[in-house]
């Protein structure tokens, strides 16, 4: 048999072949995304698009132009509410993470039945398979973001119930999830429950930042921070982390690299980031990704500080027994 009369038998019996591979996937790239262009998009589509049965969220999301339409393991939308206006209720398996923002007095997460405020640099989790809606009682537009394991979910099947009303009931108390999972706990709970709902507070992460830029910090990172478990300590969610980092007036860092994908949004301040062989200049409200296993550092260009949210899937990886890094 000759090696074309093979190659057609294995495509006839869908099979395949090392030696028939055609190119590779495609090369994963930095990107930035400027709030410049985003902010009037979203609030256009505030405008424009009306919740309904059909368009239940109204979120624009972040198409890296390197991956064509293949998906992330973790990702990040912009979500808008506009005044008066409520999500349907509902719970799905991929895990979210809200970080705020634009605010307004009297917007508020609703979850399992407890509201979180809405507060600017606030972050909410929303753990899979968490009842969830939100709700605009203020009188500006809110705008968060979104931050999804979809990618990782997408390999199975993602499931998605709605609430049997329009709205869950708020049945919780204020500050349930903060007082249950204290430094005090009810005696009963003898075996990890899971993930729970919970609220990070812009207050109580500024504080600590503030705390402990004078003692040092991470050469690689800067005053960098992660929002730990609120029950074992230990990352965010199971299958991403958030985290947090203070870049001080003129600060630069040092260079690593990591096989975890890690998208960051620009809370405060300018500067760069130079990924690889590209220098990504960032601004206030701006979004980049840093692909896995590029070097990377950042750099203050200001004489003020700037701040950076950012999500990873180092947790997935490091589940899997996967994650590397080196520093230089």
């Amino acid at each position: 048999m000759e090696l074309d009369d093979l190659n057609r038998t294995l495509k006839e019996n869908n099979l395949t072949a090392y030696w028939m591979r055609e190119g590779g996937r495609p090369e994963f790239k930095p990107h930035l995304w400027q709030w410049s262009k985003v902010y009037p998009t979203l609030m256009r589509a505030g405008e424009l698009v009306p919740l309904s049965t059909m368009v239940e969220m109204r979120t624009i999301g972040f198409k890296n132009p390197s991956l064509g339409d293949k998906m992330t393991t973790v990702s990040l939308d912009y979500q808008i509410l506009m005044p008066g206006e409520k999500t349907r209720a509902h719970r799905n398996l991929k895990s979210e993470t809200r970080f705020v923002v634009k605010s307004s007095p009297g917007a508020v997460f609703i979850v399992d039945g407890e509201a979180f405020p809405m507060e600017e640099g606030d972050l909410i989790i929303t753990p899979n398979w968490s009842w969830h809606d939100h709700y605009n009682g203020g009188k500006e537009p809110v705008i968060w973001i979104d931050g999804l394991d979809m990618g990782l979910v997408s390999l199975g099947v993602e499931i998605n119930e709605r609430f049997k009303q329009g709205q869950q009931p708020v049945e919780r108390p204020a500050d349930y999830s903060a007082k249950l999972w204290g430094h005090v706990r009810p005696a009963w709970i003898d075996d990890e429950p899971p993930t729970p709902p919970f609220r990070y507070g812009w207050e109580e992460t500024q504080a600590l930042l503030t705390a402990l830029k004078e003692t040092g910090g991470d050469p690689f990172d800067g005053v960098h921070l992660r929002y730990s478990h609120p029950v074992n300590g230990g990352p965010t969610l199971r299958t991403f982390s958030c985290e947090i980092q203070l870049l001080r007036p003129k600060e630069k860092t040092h260079s690593h690299r990591h096989n975890s994908t890690t998208f960051y949004h620009v809370f405060r301040g300018e500067g760069a980031t130079v990924v690889g062989e590209e220098r990504l200049e960032w601004a206030e409200g701006d979004i980049f990704v840093v692909p896995p296993w590029f070097w990377h550092g950042h750099e203050n260009r200001l004489d003020r500080d700037a701040i950076l949210f950012s999500i990873s899937d180092w947790p997935a990886m490091a589940a899997l027994g996967f994650y590397r890094e080196e520093r230089q």
